[in-house]
């Protein structure tokens, strides 16, 4: 299953990287270093869907568009687990830049016990699988979220592209990205959290 939904998810970033599309004035606003949810034609997303949707796995994907000034040699991209009142690192990996930057995607899978990290530029595709405990989304004491809308990236700054909230008590309530990953006193009520997030490297 986990190999499937990857290599749909695969093929879905080499059809993206056909066209670029989206840019234009939302670039010039958040300026050289930036990142977005990748628009999919509507044959792209149906790819996804067939196979996550049909597997039982929603919406267990973010895509994304980087893109990245002169500066940037680099991007680490973590997978973070919320321990005594901060982020601390389980898994992920570190990948070069290069190429155009029209060129850079990155993709997430949330599988059984993993999150798999796929990402394409100019001079390749890689892939980063990090083994994950305790996150299982079929719960009721849980929120997730994606980010859903461009953001400007600072180098040497961690920017969330999932967040999960899970409570074993009373629930928990809606999570947003980015603002739910720095409130401390939102994170720490609750039983656990997880995230993925990537690091501009320069």
């Amino acid at each position: 299953m986990k190999k499937l939904i990857g290599l749909a998810l695969a093929c879905a970033l080499l059809l993206a990287g056909c066209a670029p599309r989206g840019g234009g004035e939302e670039a010039e606003e958040l300026g050289d270093n930036s990142i977005r949810p990748l628009e999919l034609t509507e044959e792209e997303a149906a790819l996804l869907n067939l196979v996550g949707n049909g597997l039982g796995l929603g919406s267990a994907y973010g895509v994304y568009q980087l893109a990245v000034g002169e500066t940037v040699t680099g991007c680490s991209i973590e997978v973070l687990s919320w321990v005594d009142g901060g982020w601390q690192a389980t898994g992920g990996g570190s990948v070069g830049i290069s190429g155009s930057s029209d060129a850079l995607r990155l993709g997430v899978v949330l599988g059984d016990g993993d999150v798999r990290i796929n990402w394409q530029d100019g001079s390749g595709q890689y892939s980063i699988t990090a083994a994950v405990s305790s996150m299982d989304r079929s719960g009721t004491g849980l929120t997730w979220a994606w980010l859903e809308e461009a953001q400007a990236l600072t180098v040497g700054e961690r920017a969330p592209l999932y967040l999960a909230v899970y409570d074993d008590g009373d629930g928990v309530t809606s999570a947003a990205l980015p603002d739910s990953f720095f409130d401390v006193a939102y994170l720490s009520q609750y039983d656990r959290a997880y995230a993925v997030a990537i690091t501009l490297e320069g």
